[in-house]
């Protein structure tokens, strides 16, 4: 229509009309162009809301999993205490990093069957590897809509360290493999099947399950600081996603 109108003006050379209807083209692509721009900047925008919002139900998971790491550690480290400290062994309460000095918890057990203690000696709990908003966000390569998400230099960092947790956890678990080799070689079940007096004097006599169990002992602790450091960046991380502000400290006081 706009054409027709364009060519009859042309015609009549009325060249003013002529430039009205040009004009209407011109204001007419400007205004699409700018509708579909806005259309664009506000779907993009729901996008990155709703990847904040499942990054806050992951990092909300995530807290979860931490307490329920971070209890079973506190419940295996008392259970290996006890065990050493019955079998009157050596008991280090004292450990170091390269910045600070660390002084292990005494926490005490709430059941003092050798069964109990054996079983809570090897059973352990590690962090869930899951992370779908946050490699969905990675796999994307949007920068824009990565750049939406105001904390996403916290959300990095966050899953960085987490990443370096689940490194402690694997060489906790090989502490964790070798402590039930020393046990079976010294004759000792992890389900305790031998009486508690029978089981303490094989533990005393075996320098190297001694020695198992106090590595173990060590690394546990180990698992509980990273894991309470873990929960703390986690905390802050959900504050910052659920105000969407880039607002966030971290310290990295990881192993």
């Amino acid at each position: 229509m706009i054409l027709r109108s364009v060519m009859r003006h042309v015609r009549d050379q009325n060249w003013v009309a002529v430039g009205l209807d040009f004009l209407i083209v011109v204001v007419g692509v400007f205004i699409g162009i700018q509708v579909a721009n806005w259309n664009e900047e506000r779907a993009e925008g729901d996008l990155a809301d709703r990847y904040r919002l499942q990054l806050i139900e992951d990092v909300r998971a995530d807290l979860a999993d931490i307490e329920v790491g971070y209890r079973t550690s506190e419940w295996r480290l008392a259970a290996l205490t006890e065990l050493l400290e019955r079998s009157d062994a050596p008991i280090v309460n004292t450990t170091y990093l390269p910045e600070r000095e660390l002084s292990l918890p005494q926490t005490a057990v709430t059941n003092d069957s050798i069964t109990y203690l054996m079983n809570a000696s090897n059973y352990t709990r590690f962090l869930d590897n899951d992370q779908p908003a946050y490699v969905s966000l990675l796999s994307s390569g949007n920068a824009r809509l990565i750049g939406r998400i105001k904390p996403w230099p916290c959300v990095h960092f966050y899953y960085a360290q987490h990443l370096e947790v689940q490194k402690a956890e694997e060489r906790l678990l090989l502490f964790r493999t070798e402590l039930a080799r020393a046990q079976h070689e010294a004759g000792v079940s992890l389900a305790g099947h031998l009486s508690e007096q029978e089981t303490l004097q094989r533990i005393a006599s075996d320098d190297r399950l001694i020695a198992a169990m106090s590595s173990n002992r060590l690394w546990v602790f180990y698992h509980l600081v990273v894991l309470e450091e873990l929960q703390g960046q986690a905390e802050l991380l959900l504050e910052a996603l659920e105000a969407n502000t880039a607002r966030c400290e971290f310290e990295d006081d990881s192993l």
